[in-house]
């Protein structure tokens, strides 16, 4: 069972992790794009404004919260189609119902909405605004709409089509941007964003149909999915907005720092977020689904195993990553980032919180595996409740931390929330499933912080040798990559014989 259970994360994740691959790359792309044509102008600040906070709406208040609820409730009707339709049904339309009542209202009060999110525009930027801000709002609904459907297919171990739309919603946004800026100017952009969204949702119907997962017009408020969706909600929502908060935090304590600290944070968490990405992101994706379809079958046996499994492949993933990007933060700054008007003074402020944020790589994505795998039980409670000290603990922390060590504190802070946040909900999970971590996750671990530490005395030596960063980035990654597969042979020797 392990094995099998093992090479289904990699064979699986690996989906996701080659979608992310190309939607990464594409996104700094689009932002190329986007920049290329419109400059940094008050034009493209009200572009942001609106389409951040029609995104932070829906990921709030919606898609945020909806994988948390609807996989675990989903997978007790895998093995019946017709019902696991009429639960889909269900609660598609009731996204659609609420999502569309809630932008008719954004709508009503869209002049207000604007004079809130940004107060220090003219009255002209504030008018270009709104109406970016009004073509953007059906975004809310599709999104909405798209994040039932992920959560669905998902459930069915389908995760293609809900990435790729990734891709596809950037190809859209560039081609409005290039085609469409010369007759409707930063419109564009959010018809391009629209429209984007909009196509999202029709890529997902035929798997869905291919799945046997049919459409009905139903909204069965009494049907039991929906009283045990409720029983989530409270939790769910906690828990989805615990990241956006803190990371609304640390920027507002960042700014009584010097100038360029703010944005070095955000530079940095850029970077910080790829390897989660691509290595964090396809594990608990794959785990969440099929741990939720374990709990109802009662299986907690293959349910551990698909846990241990999961960490073994963090820890080979995150923690040569973690040293990597440690050891390497200053030329991977300098790599990414400096030209123009970004010189050695802003990277080395971009390393110092890359260094902070590369240390909590490994906690990060060990706490987000936890908090899935609690919802995947229907627990969504332990998880936010940990979140909400977890809030107060990254306040106290980056107070504490900014004073000596500036935006490293702030950084550092997150990394230091991230061990609490993993230890509470690794402590609480033991004790409520009686779980323990297996041999063979632990040896993980061992070999790969053993790894990590080859890996800093690699970039020591490196580094008296060249001081050019693209090939002191190549020569250690490929040296980490080196060791891990002589460490990790047996692995590679499963995967080869599953003809992955």
């Amino acid at each position: 069972m392990r094995k099998k259970e093992k090479i289904d994360l990699v064979k699986k994740g690996s989906i996701i992790t080659a979608i992310t691959l190309i939607s990464r790359p594409l996104g700094y792309i689009r932002e190329a794009v986007q920049a290329y044509v419109f400059g940094a102008t008050f034009l493209v600040d009200a572009f942001v404004v609106a389409y951040n906070f029609s995104d932070l709406v829906q990921t709030l208040f919606f898609s945020g919260i909806t994988g948390s609820i609807l996989v675990p409730v989903c997978s007790k009707y895998l093995g019946d189609d017709s019902r696991y339709s009429y639960v889909y049904s269900t609660f598609l339309n009731l996204s659609l119902l609420l999502t569309t009542v809630f932008s008719f209202v954004l709508f009503l009060f869209s002049e207000r909405v604007i004079e809130l999110i940004a107060p220090g525009f003219s009255p002209y930027a504030r008018t270009i605004t709104r109406n970016l801000f009004v073509i953007m709002i059906p975004i809310i609904v599709m999104y909405g709409a798209l994040s039932v459907m992920k959560s669905f297919l998902n459930a069915k171990e389908h995760f293609a089509a809900p990435e790729a739309s990734g891709i596809v919603w950037n190809l859209v946004f560039i081609l409005c941007c290039l085609f469409l800026s010369k007759s409707l100017g930063i419109y564009s952009l959010a018809i391009g964003a629209t429209l984007g969204s909009l196509i999202q949702v029709l890529l997902q119907y035929p798997f869905l149909r291919k799945l046997n997962v049919r459409y009905v017009p139903k909204v069965d408020l009494s049907h039991e999915s929906i009283n045990e969706a409720k029983r989530l909600l409270f939790g769910a929502l906690i828990g989805a907005s615990i990241v956006p908060i803190n990371s609304f935090v640390d920027r507002i304590l960042g700014s009584f720092l010097p100038e360029g600290h703010v944005a070095s944070l955000s530079y940095a968490f850029r970077i910080f977020i790829l390897p989660f990405s691509l290595f964090a992101v396809p594990v608990y994706t794959v785990a969440f689904s099929n741990i939720s379809r374990l709990y109802h079958e009662k299986a907690w046996t293959p349910l551990f195993s698909y846990l241990d499994n999961s960490l073994l492949l963090l820890s080979v993933t995150l923690i040569p990553s973690l040293f990597l990007l440690c050891g390497l933060s200053t030329e991977i700054v300098k790599l990414l980032y400096e030209r123009g008007a970004f010189g050695p003074e802003e990277t080395l402020l971009a390393s110092r919180a890359l260094l902070g944020y590369g240390i909590g790589l490994f906690f990060y994505g060990l706490s987000m595996l936890f908090v899935r795998v609690f919802n995947a039980i229907h627990d969504t409670k332990t998880p936010a409740k940990i979140g909400i000290v977890s809030i107060f603990l990254n306040v106290i922390l980056d107070l504490v931390l900014m004073v000596p060590y500036k935006n490293l504190g702030i950084s550092l802070a997150t990394s230091l929330v991230s061990l609490y946040n993993m230890l509470s909900l690794f402590i609480l999970w033991r004790r409520k499933t009686g779980y323990r971590v297996g041999k063979e996750a632990i040896y993980a671990i061992g070999k790969s912080v053993f790894t990590g530490l080859f890996i800093l005395a690699s970039i020591k030596l490196t580094k008296s040798l060249t001081a050019n960063p693209a090939l002191l980035i190549t020569l250690n990654a490929t040296i980490c990559f080196l060791i891990l597969l002589i460490l990790f042979k047996d692995l590679l020797i499963e995967l080869l014989k599953s003809k992955f």
